[in-house]
């Protein structure tokens, strides 16, 4: 007790000059002209179970009403504030987390008379991860006289995490809509995953990537009468029906200029002996023609000896 009231008579001088200081800027901050303002603070959930999720939409702002002195007011609106929700040990189901003004810790003198919203309303649910399979969604139509030939989407399938209710009504995932509206050649694009409005996470680091070809629109054409040709080693052939009809398939301008003695319509006969046979009929169209039917596809031949001179 001797040494505690002794060391009090010690630098009596800087004491006393520290206890005056600190009235003086007491009373200066009593006695200041006093303000008001909203301030807004950034809300922040942590501390998130990693089995669970939050599946409801939370206000990224607090509106905080106060008043105090003019310069601290100042101070706080020159700041970057913001207020922590702890979630540590919360379980699956609706909570609701109120914010008083005694949950926010301003200076000294400052007074809380308002926060928007006071009260938090926070759903978890069990987190899940899921391999699904990705659609994509065209929008829109090619340029007149074009068309959509093949969509080829890397990779196929993503892996997400969302919550357990809304992964379970998910067989597949569409993209965001792909615009080709008045396009007249191909495109390669990356493209994002339609979530609609679901607590859903891409987890892969790799981009979606979409390949889309635009080609000119193919039309159709059968062309009637296509004489058929044996191909054989030897003996005669006799073919029933000699004809047949082959519908072709491609751009307009190359269907414009096909000519019926342009398709080679044949049947092998190689390595049969002399007797009765149905043979299919084999079709080639030049490059960027496609055979879509040939009728009939298959065709009698009586193949026979060769005669002896």
């Amino acid at each position: 007790m001797k040494k505690y009231l002794a060391s009090l008579k010690k630098n009596k001088g800087l004491k006393f000059l520290a206890l005056l200081l600190a009235l003086i800027a007491w009373f200066a901050v009593g006695s200041e002209e006093r303000t008001e303002t909203t301030l807004q603070l950034a809300l922040e959930l942590t501390n998130i179970p990693r089995n669970l999720i939050v599946t409801n939409e939370i206000p990224t702002l607090l509106e905080v009403r106060v008043q105090g002195p003019r310069s601290v007011i100042r101070e706080l609106t020159n700041e970057k504030l913001h207020k922590k929700i702890d979630l540590s040990g919360a379980k699956t189901g609706s909570h609701t987390i109120p914010l008083p003004p005694s949950s926010l810790n301003f200076p000294r003198g400052v007074v809380v008379t308002r926060i928007r919203p006071n009260a938090l309303s926070i759903t978890l649910d069990q987190a899940l991860t899921r391999q699904l399979d990705v659609q994509p969604v065209i929008k829109g139509s090619p340029a007149p006289g074009f068309e959509v030939g093949e969509v080829i989407l890397t990779p196929k399938q993503v892996l997400i995490r969302g919550p357990k209710r809304d992964l379970n009504q998910l067989k597949f995932i569409n993209t965001i809509p792909i615009d080709i509206n008045n396009l007249s050649s191909s495109i390669v694009k990356d493209v994002e995953l339609d979530f609609k409005n679901l607590s859903i996470t891409y987890l892969e680091n790799e981009p979606l990537v979409v390949k889309i070809t635009i080609r000119p629109k193919l039309q159709t054409k059968t062309f009637v009468n296509i004489n058929v040709l044996p191909v054989q080693d030897s003996g005669t052939a006799h073919l029933s029906p000699s004809k047949v009809a082959v519908t072709v398939r491609g751009p307009s301008t190359n269907l414009e200029h096909l000519r019926p003695e342009d398709i080679s319509a044949k049947v092998s006969l190689k390595n049969l002996k002399p007797g009765r046979y149905e043979v299919r009929v084999a079709v080639e169209v030049s490059d960027g023609l496609e055979v879509l039917k040939v009728a009939p596809g298959k065709i009698k031949v009586n193949l026979r000896r060769a005669k002896s001179p």
